[in-house]
């Protein structure tokens, strides 16, 4: 885990990389369906359970999406079932008009939470510039927007790219216009599973480390799993930044609603990343065995003058004389003065010299 080449950015003056705890960034994104008090509760919430960021989308107008788009399948939790619905008309009842992002974001910032935005298009992404957000995402639906990638590359105090059903050509390509725009040496590359009702098969984590080595960059996961199994297989493949959805109520369906926690679980969610991570350090490893190590003992009364043999040790807790790991150093070696049976040999009892 602590391999001095693996590769770091800096994302709201704090270190990114697996050498350094990960980064937790629970995501309102269209949770509170322009439900400010609801979306001002969150933000209050995720607070109060010791959050550092918090994650949100500029998803500003409707006319983001074609009236006549066509459906979007998704998962719904409630009906366990895969649903069908008008693109545009969730786009419209999730859309947040930027005069209310303004105001939360404002509350945010007023809660020491730094601020990281997913952005849709070219105003969107000014919006997140002239806000200060530490980090700008580019979600995995417009992971072929090379207009939005390239300007987002060149303003963005750090560039997330999302990879949520793309190809690796895609994802390649990607990387490499943000890169010769000027993400370089600020980019992480998001692994974003599929949701609900996906199998395990399908999650893929074994991406995260491939990521990290093929682009050379810090790598993130974006939690679609409905549970929190996937965070801990996360942070222990890599992932630098965890990122899930929250949610106030998981009673009603809608889109993503199935794959985000709920605000009351967001404490234990922030510790199972940090658990995790403290877990899986590779700091040296040291002898600490204390009582729990044998030492060498008389298995009879020994006399000065004689030479140890095999048949005159045996081994008992602790080790107060030489331990056992000593004991074809000392086979061979001349006895001092006499040891009671059952009594630790210590080393100042023994002539090793003698030895062989």
């Amino acid at each position: 885990m602590t391999n001095i080449n693996d590769p770091e950015i800096t994302i709201a003056g704090r270190a990114v990389g697996r050498r350094h705890e990960p980064l937790f960034w629970p995501d309102i994104d269209i949770y509170f369906r322009r439900d400010e008090a609801l979306a001002l509760s969150l933000i209050d919430k995720l607070a109060d359970a010791g959050c550092d960021f918090l994650k949100a989308a500029v998803l500003q107008s409707p006319d983001l999406c074609l009236p006549d788009a066509g459906e979007i399948e998704y998962f719904d939790h409630i009906a366990q079932k895969t649903v069908a619905r008008s693109y545009r008309d969730i786009i419209d009842a999730q859309h947040t008009p930027l005069p209310m992002m303004t105001r939360l974001l404002e509350h945010a910032r007023s809660r020491k939470l730094e601020i990281v935005l997913s952005v849709y298009d070219l105003e969107g992404l000014d919006f997140a510039v002239n806000e200060g957000a530490v980090a700008i995402k580019i979600p995995s639906s417009n992971i072929t927007h090379k207009v939005l990638i390239e300007a987002a590359s060149k303003n963005a105090a750090a560039l997330v790219l999302d990879t949520g059903r793309s190809s690796l050509e895609e994802i390649d390509r990607a990387v490499a216009w943000a890169k010769a725009a000027g993400a370089k040496g600020k980019l992480l590359v998001q692994h974003s599973p599929a949701g609900p009702p996906a199998p395990p098969s399908d999650f893929r984590m074994g991406y995260l480390p491939k990521f990290a080595a093929r682009y050379s960059c810090p790598v993130g996961l974006s939690d679609h799993h409905p549970g929190l199994d996937m965070i801990a297989v996360g942070v222990a493949l890599g992932a630098c930044v965890i990122e899930k959805g929250v949610a106030g109520s998981k009673t009603r369906a809608d889109i993503d609603i199935a794959h985000a926690f709920h605000i009351d679980d967001a404490r234990d969610v922030l510790s199972l990343a940090r658990d995790t991570w403290a877990a899986i350090g590779d700091t040296p490893r040291e002898a600490n065995g204390g009582m729990d190590r044998m030492g060498c003992i008389a298995a009879r009364d020994l006399t000065a003058g004689e030479i140890l043999s095999r048949d005159d040790i045996t081994f008992a807790f602790p080790a107060h004389g030489l331990g056992a790991e000593m004991i074809d150093e000392i086979i061979g070696a001349s006895i001092k003065t006499n040891i009671n049976a059952g009594r630790p040999i210590a080393d100042n009892v023994l002539n090793r010299k003698a030895h062989k």
